[in-house]
Formats: structure tokens, C-alpha cells, sequence
């Protein structure tokens, strides 16, 4: 079978890069030989970094080593939600493969123009234009006559299945080095000058209060900052991590809880579900117009243990503030929503606030 390409009014851009149409925002090109690719979905370790490293290369005619990806920020990647649900080849992956088809063909129009020869009739090989007669340009030597700040048209056609030679192969993942060789990639492998480090202290008890709170044990511990409480919320902050560890012990010791209440039984739990108070409301109703005779009635009761939707993974993140500006470094699947939330939270415009993923 063949693929045919779309009609240019039948043509649709994905819904990404609809979103967020600015081809300058997803790609850029520069002199000295980079493709800077700059998707909205993030790298949790499912491999899209080198996924979308693939997509783009392939459609670009560039190797792979000379695509540089950046890390999802609010302070210019393309807004994509949230990176959940497998969807970022689907989604972040038809984006870019849309715009660099684009890109590709708007470096070729302006190549043909300056050396003289029909675009069709030159080809790309890692990022060098030639054409007949050895005429040759490249994307490097073009790219301060080529302006990508622009809006992504659905007119591009990408390539076939069959063209591309790194997409559906398999390839040295791009984040793996720095992993293996402990070269600094994660958050806790990037200090800020001056930085401090906070503990929460929380309670074994579902619902307790915390009644009293010896904070002398705590106060001796070399390099502590302050201990903070609100009502039931208690923690620390100090000049180190292990500081914050050490403190946060001696806190736990002083610390006197009194529990609301006890947790249901687990292995009772569903007796509990049906005494506790409930809102009936009927969803949807079927009638028949016959009554058909009842041949067998058949009863059966199924029930499944609590199951806590927890966190899958340590938190970990970094905020760093600049008089009224505020910017963060998190491994959030979605930084523009947790930008939104902060500036709830904070009271600040949203404009103010930066928020960087990194894993």
C-alpha cells in the first residue's frame, strides 16, 4: 500500500502543533551545525528524549548526534499538558515531525533560489543541500536568512514510513551517559548557590493533631536554619541535606500526636463502604417492552482491598527566588499546570514564575 498524501484543504496540523504553532518554538537551527529541538513532553524514563531526537532527525536529513533536545520550560517550550497516558510520540511526535517536514521544505525553496536549481532537484544529506552541477549550500549556511518565527501550515508533507531510516529502529538512548557516568542530570545533581534543605514531619496517624512539640532535641543540630509549624504542619530547614535528615529524627522524638480517628478495618472494608452515608442517584435506566420468562437468576458479590493512589516515586524539586520572580526546577509531567497552580498558591502574576523540568 502507498500513502497518499492529504489534499492541502483536507490537510490538518496535529493538535499540538495547532496549539502551539510557532515552528520557531518546537525547532531552530543554528550556524555553527545544531538542530535544537524543544518539545512540551517530558522524559520520566520512558525514552522520548531520543524518540523525538529520531522523529527529527529522520525528517530534517540530519544525524542524530547533532540534535540538541531542551528540557520542557514554561519560559518558551511548547505548552503540551501533561506528558501521562503514552501519547507523546502520538502527540509531541507528529508535532515536530510536522514542523521539521515544513522546515525541510522551507530551507529548500530558499536553497533553490540561491543556487539557481529547482528544489526538487536537491537533496539533504546531514543538513548539506546539493544539487546538479555540484552546486551545494547547507542549513548552517542559510540558517541567518531563515527565519523560523513563523506559523506551522498543514501545506508540508513528511516523509513515508519507508524514507526514514531512524524512526522504528532502535539507537543509543540520548540520556543514558550521563546516567551511567554520573555526569550531572538529575535534580539533586544540581545545587544552588546558598542552597537550603527542608523535611516535613507527618504523622503515623491517619488524621492526627499534633499536640505538643519539643523542638530542643532538634535545635542542636549543626546546621539548622529554623523550625517552621502551622498548626499540624511541622518541618525543617537547614544549611544541608543530611542536617535536614538529622533534625528532622530529633523533631520526630518530641513530637506528641493525638488521632482523630482510627482506619477502618482493612479486612472489613467493605462492610464499612455500605454503613457509611451515601448519595443515591440513578445513572442510566432500560426497559423492555416484553417481560421475558425468568429462566435463572444468578447472585454474586465481588469486593477488592483499600488501594492507595500514592505517588509512584520520591518528589523532588527546587525554587529559587529573585525578589518577586520565581523559578523551578521539577520533575513534574506538567510544568505549565504547576505553574498555574503556584501562582495561586504564591499570589503572583504568571508571568513571574518559570517552571523548568528536569528529571
Amino acid at each position: 500500500m502507498t500513502e497518499q498524501a492529504p489534499s492541502p484543504s483536507a490537510a490538518k496540523l496535529p493538535v499540538s502543533l495547532a496549539a502551539n504553532p510557532k515552528l520557531s518554538s518546537w525547532i531552530r537551527i543554528s550556524s555553527d551545525g545544531r538542530v535544537t529541538v524543544s518539545p512540551g513532553k517530558v522524559e520520566i524514563g520512558q525514552g522520548i528524549v531520543t524518540a523525538l531526537a529520531q522523529i527529527a532527525a529522520d525528517e530534517l536529513d540530519v544525524d542524530i548526534a547533532r540534535v540538541q533536545m531542551v528540557r520542557a520550560s514554561t519560559a518558551g517550550s511548547p505548552n503540551e499538558g501533561v506528558t501521562s497516558g503514552s501519547l507523546s510520540v502520538q502527540q509531541s511526535g507528529r508535532a515536530i515531525r510536522q514542523a521539521c517536514a515544513e522546515i525541510r521544505q522551507i530551507f529548500l525553496g530558499v536553497a533553490a533560489d540561491r543556487l539557481g536549481v529547482e528544489a526538487a532537484l536537491l537533496d539533504i544529506v546531514d543538513g548539506a543541500i546539493a544539487g546538479p552541477g555540484n552546486v551545494s549550500t547547507s542549513y548552517w549556511e542559510l540558517a541567518h536568512d531563515v527565519s523560523l518565527d513563523r506559523d506551522a501550515t498543514p501545506g508540508a508533507v513528511p516523509k513515508s514510513s519507508a524514507q526514514r531510516s531512524l524512526a522504528g529502529n532502535s539507537v543509543q538512548r540520548l540520556d543514558i551517559p550521563d546516567k551511567v557516568f554520573a555526569h550531572p542530570r538529575f535534580i539533586h545533581d544540581s545545587p544552588l548557590p546558598d542552597m537550603l534543605h527542608g523535611r516535613v514531619l507527618r504523622s503515623e496517624l491517619s488524621g492526627a493533631t499534633l499536640v505538643e512539640l519539643k523542638e530542643d532535641g532538634a535545635r542542636k543540630i549543626a546546621g539548622l536554619v529554623a523550625i517552621v509549624r502551622d498548626g499540624n504542619f511541622a518541618g525543617v530547614v537547614s544549611e544541608t541535606e543530611a542536617g535536614a535528615e538529622f533534625a528532622l529524627a530529633a523533631l520526630r522524638k518530641g513530637a506528641t500526636w493525638s488521632s482523630r480517628a482510627n482506619l477502618p478495618d482493612e479486612d472489613a472494608m467493605a462492610e464499612w463502604l455500605k454503613v457509611q452515608p451515601a448519595e443515591l442517584a440513578v445513572i442510566a435506566s432500560k426497559t423492555t417492552t416484553s417481560s421475558p420468562e425468568k429462566m435463572r437468576t444468578i447472585h454474586r458479590q465481588y469486593t477488592r482491598p483499600y488501594i492507595a493512589h500514592g505517588s509512584i516515586a520520591p518528589s523532588c524539586a527546587m525554587a529559587q527566588w529573585t525578589e518577586d520572580r520565581v523559578r523551578v526546577w521539577t520533575h513534574s509531567q506538567g510544568v505549565y499546570l504547576l505553574r498555574a497552580d503556584l501562582a495561586l498558591v504564591f499570589k503572583l502574576p504568571i508571568e513571574n514564575i518559570t517552571v523548568e523540568h528536569m528529571e
